[in-house]
C-alpha cells in the first residue's frame, strides 16, 4: 500500500474522500456480496474490499461465468501475485462483454480506493 492514502484527509482530499464514501451503496455490496458467493461457492468475508483484495475470488467468478477465463490463479499472500490475479480478472471480464468505463482499476481495489472507512 502507499503512503498516500493512509492517515487522516485534510481540506480538498478530505472533501474527496467524503463524497466518495457518501456515494457508497451498502446495499449494491450487500447484493454483489450475496451473488458472487452464490456464483463462487466462496465466502468473502465481512470486509468485502479485503475478501476481494487477493483477486482469487474474483478470478473463481469470472472462470465459472466463463470457463478457463484466468488459467492460473495465484495463491500468494505477497502483493505481486495479488495485484497480478486482479490484473488477470479485469482483462477476463473485458473479454466476457463489460465495458472498461463500468470497471475498476487494480489498485483502486488493492489499496482499498474504492471505499475508504476512517
Amino acid at each position: 500500500m502507499t503512503h498516500f492514502n493512509k492517515g487522516p484527509s485534510y481540506g480538498l482530499s478530505a472533501e474527496v474522500k467524503n463524497k466518495i464514501a457518501s456515494k457508497y451503496d451498502q446495499q449494491a455490496e450487500e447484493d454483489l456480496r450475496n451473488w458472487i458467493e452464490e456464483v463462487t461457492g466462496m465466502g468473502i468475508g465481512t470486509n468485502f474490499q479485503l475478501g476481494l483484495k487477493d483477486g482469487i475470488i474474483l478470478c473463481e467468478l469470472i472462470n465459472k461465468l466463463q470457463p478457463g477465463s484466468v488459467k492460473k490463479v495465484n495463491e500468494s499472500s505477497l502483493n505481486w501475485p495479488q495485484l497480478e490475479n486482479i490484473g488477470n480478472f479485469i482483462k477476463a471480464i473485458q473479454a466476457y462483454g463489460m465495458k472498461p468505463h463500468d470497471i475498476f482499476e487494480a489498485n483502486d481495489l488493492f489499496e482499498n480506493g474504492l471505499y475508504t472507512e476512517d
